[in-house]
Formats: structure tokens, sequence, C-alpha cells
């Protein structure tokens, strides 16, 4: 079942992008439990959010929805651990920072 915070996160994205470290137009997608597919498109100006899988994205990060919340809210700080163990799969690790740091928190 969508989960109301995290939907509340990544409908908040466009107004909160600063996008200051981003140069080319760069997709994100993120994968949380079974039921929560996001995909997060930045530009130079410009970041929308669609509430849907892309097989396209630069960036994919798939975890649990709590896992997300932990990152995002700050209650955790992801490590090489988390990669090696599988808790959280990306094709890029060091792009997801450049994710967060597109962003005012």
């Amino acid at each position: 079942m969508p989960d109301p915070e995290i939907a509340r996160i990544f409908n908040s994205l466009p107004g909160r992008y600063v996008g200051n470290n981003i140069t080319r137009p760069t997709t994100f997608y993120f994968s949380l439990d079974e039921d929560e597919k996001w995909t997060v498109v930045m530009s130079p100006g410009r970041c929308d959010v669609l509430a849907e899988k892309t097989d396209d994205a630069d960036c994919f990060f798939k975890g649990s929805k709590q896992m997300f919340l932990d990152v995002w809210n700050g209650a955790y700080s992801l490590s090489p651990k988390d990669f090696l163990l599988g808790t959280i799969k990306s094709n890029n690790p060091l792009m997801l920072k450049d994710f967060v740091a597109a962003f005012r928190h």
C-alpha cells in the first residue's frame, strides 16, 4: 500500500529543488518495497516527479520504505556496507549524493 509520507516527500521535491549540481538531464528511479515506484527527472532549473516506474534511469535506488525515510529524514546515513549486504541496491551509489544535494531539506 502506498505510504502517504513517502508520497508527500516525492510530491514536495519540485518546490524544494535547487539543482545547482545538476548540469544535464538526469533521471532517478526509486523502488521502495514492492508497491512504491517513483521517477524523478532533473535538469538545470527543473524537477519533475512521476509516481511510476521508468526503464531508462541514470540511477536507481531499491530498498525498503523505512530505509528511504530514515535516510531522507537524516536518521540514517548510508554506508558501503548497505550496498555490499544488499540492504540497498543501486547502479550508481555516488549519484545518490547528487540527488540529495539537489534539494533543500
